[in-house]
């Protein structure tokens, strides 16, 4: 795991371009085996973090642990459990929709305390299976900060795979994969 996060501090090190003429995906994809999350985001917390902050690289993290409860209030929750006995499916778009839109907002709101710097999105598993971070990374290429997301997949044929499965973004992101 450790080269994985060497090319991620090279990345990182490099300040974001803002302004260019034309406009490419600022963000990172670590992508790593989904058994390896605990080991991930210890290393991420206990090792990588302490050496971004020593470099006084600007960087802020997300735990998103918890992150899809945090904007819904008692009653919210009340309708979503008489949702999902109505229309599960209905239930799962539309808390899916709320939450890829709650974490854009949340990026955004970030990017905007540090602009050019780095955020760097864990505990991604938490919000599986409703965000596909193909979509959320899609509206944020107009962001000046470059995202870091802890990616617990793989590649297959091409294609990305969320905790094994499919996840349908069409990545625009630098993808560093622990092997």
């Amino acid at each position: 795991m450790q080269p994985m996060f060497e090319s991620l501090m090279a990345i990182m090190a490099n300040p974001v371009r803002a302004n260019q003429g034309v406009k490419t995906d600022d963000s990172v994809l670590l992508v790593y085996p989904p058994s390896n999350e605990l080991d991930f985001r210890e290393q991420l917390l206990d090792s990588f973090v302490p050496a971004v902050t020593a470099r006084a690289i600007p960087c802020q993290l997300l735990d998103l642990t918890g992150f899809m409860f945090k904007d819904l209030s008692e009653q919210d929750i009340e309708g979503l459990q008489e949702d999902e006995i109505d229309d599960y499916k209905w239930l799962l778009q539309g808390l899916s929709k709320r939450v890829e839109t709650n974490l854009q907002t949340r990026l955004s709101e970030i990017a905007d305390q540090n602009p050019g710097g780095n955020v760097i999105v864990y505990a991604t598993v938490a919000v599986h299976p409703l965000v596909r971070f193909g979509e959320v990374l899609k509206g944020l290429r107009d962001l000046n900060c470059r995202i870091v997301l802890a990616f617990p997949g793989e590649e297959r044929g091409g294609r990305l795979h969320f905790m094994n499965q499919p996840d349908g973004g069409n990545y625009l992101a630098v993808k560093i994969s622990w092997p």
